[in-house]
């Protein structure tokens, strides 16, 4: 919506637009005169219950172990146990965890899966 033209209902000027974080607003540098919204990613509201799976068993380095268990919450010998008997369950959240989750696995190479299927 920041494309488009957004008019001044009190004095007819063009209003500037601003977002930060969630908040957008359009605000008349003539009058003063505001419109204020909240927007938030569709991601950021889904309460979905996601599950991720680590596919199958990998030789991983000391840094994939110990992202897996980070993300697994677990120690370092139950996060190398979780890889060799793989298919695993690793993590089990929302969409905003399991996105950032996602985009780790992704960098790292790691062959996953989430259920339900994962929109984002």
């Amino acid at each position: 919506m920041n494309n488009d033209t957004v008019i001044c209902k009190k004095c007819g000027t063009e209003m500037s637009y601003i977002k930060e974080g969630h908040s957008v607003s359009w605000i008349c540098k003539n009058c003063g005169d505001a419109v204020a919204t909240s927007f938030f990613e569709p991601y950021e509201t889904d309460l979905t219950e996601y599950h991720i799976w680590i596919i199958s068993s990998f030789k991983a380095s000391a840094d994939r172990i110990k992202m897996i268990s980070e993300i697994a919450n677990c120690n370092f010998l139950e996060a190398k146990e979780l890889i060799e008997n793989a298919p695993a369950e690793i993590f089990c959240g929302t969409a905003v965890d399991v996105k950032a989750i996602k985009e780790k696995l992704e960098a790292a190479g790691i062959a996953f899966s989430i259920e339900p299927e994962f929109p984002y």
